[in-house]
């Protein structure tokens, strides 16, 4: 099993669930490129076959997934695609798991996406990744791409799509930012849910020492 060290500035909790519950072997999570489509490949997931995102949150309704576009291919797939989320809560210097959930998102680009289409999310990309990543956007571009986000937020299922374009990134991700209505309205989709650390047969660290995340502060456009 996997034991975490002492961080102080993140944690391993995605990797724990890999090993002792997914039963991928730490070789072959270490051989997992960064640029991998999902965190855990259905070939090593030997619990359910299933391409697995693994999202880590200190927030109950919040849940950052990853680059739109490519969540919404997942979504959109009949392949076997699974969302688990571990939550945990800040305390002091450690934050402890509240919650690990497992959800089934196969097929929901609907329930996602509403009727977004790729081409429209498209635009919104291409809008957003002309602003070079090492520079913030100019007026007249963070003025554009806010413009076609506006014209598309009615359109929006469950999951919001965020703009991050700074001097230092320009990217199109996804979260969602109500996510215990989702669960709540879509019971169907739960796998596995837990209040320990103990789950789907396995156990990951139940707390470990970790000061907050630190955020920058945003500066108006």
């Amino acid at each position: 099993m996997i034991k975490n060290a002492v961080q102080k500035h993140g944690f391993n909790w995605e990797k724990e669930l890999m090993a002792n519950v997914y039963r991928a072997t730490v070789e072959e999570i270490n051989n997992i490129h960064y640029t991998s489509k999902v965190d855990l490949p259905a070939n090593l997931n030997r619990l359910n076959q299933c391409d697995l995102s693994i999202k880590v949150s200190g927030s109950p309704n919040t849940v950052c997934m990853s680059d739109c576009l490519r969540v919404y291919d997942a979504v959109s797939s009949e392949s076997p695609y699974h969302l688990v989320v571990v939550h945990y809560k800040q305390l002091g210097l450690h934050k402890t798991i509240t919650s690990i959930i497992e959800l089934d998102l196969t097929n929901s680009r609907e329930l996602l996406f509403g009727t977004l289409t790729r081409a429209q999310i498209e635009d919104l990309d291409r809008a957003v990744k002309s602003v070079p990543s090492n520079r913030s956007p100019t007026d007249e571009e963070h003025k554009h791409m806010y413009a076609i986000h506006k014209s598309l937020k009615p359109l929006f299922g469950a999951a919001y799509l965020n703009i991050k374009c700074n001097h230092t990134q320009s990217r199109l991700q996804c979260s969602l930012n109500k996510f215990q209505k989702f669960v709540n309205e879509h019971p169907e989709r739960v796998v596995a849910r837990s209040y320990t650390n103990e789950f789907q047969g396995g156990s990951i660290t139940a707390e470990i020492e970790s000061t907050p995340r630190q955020f920058k502060k945003k500066h108006l456009q």
